[in-house]
């Protein structure tokens, strides 16, 4: 896990404010305007290969400046290693979506209200 640790930390110095390993894998933190840049490093390096964005979820710390945790889930099949990509952001805040650049060929469907 330390060796993909250094990698990532080689690989997108630019893109990231910190990095850290957990028991369910590592973390990498961004900011909202360089989410899609390091989505899109991790998923074509051929060194990391994070293709799969396996779920998002959203925190609500209801107190300071960050109150949301936005975290991506990404699954390296190849190297059978797990990433969070975490984002922290306010009400006013607009996270890109990476809904387009992971879809792998599938179909989205939107619900209409």
């Amino acid at each position: 896990m330390t060796i993909l640790l250094r990698q990532l930390q080689e690989d997108l110095a630019g893109l990231v404010y910190s990095t850290k390993n957990t028991s369910h894998g590592m973390v990498v933190r961004t900011s909202a305007d360089k989410l899609r840049a390091l989505s899109f490093c991790i998923r074509n390096s051929s060194r990391l290969q994070f293709k799969t964005l396996v779920d998002i979820a959203v925190v609500d710390k209801v107190l300071g400046a960050g109150r949301f945790a936005v975290n991506y889930l990404f699954l390296s099949v190849a190297l059978n290693q797990r990433l969070t990509l975490q984002l922290f952001c306010n009400e006013t805040t607009t996270v890109p979506s990476l809904a387009v650049p992971f879809a792998n060929g599938q179909r989205l469907f939107a619900c209409a209200s």
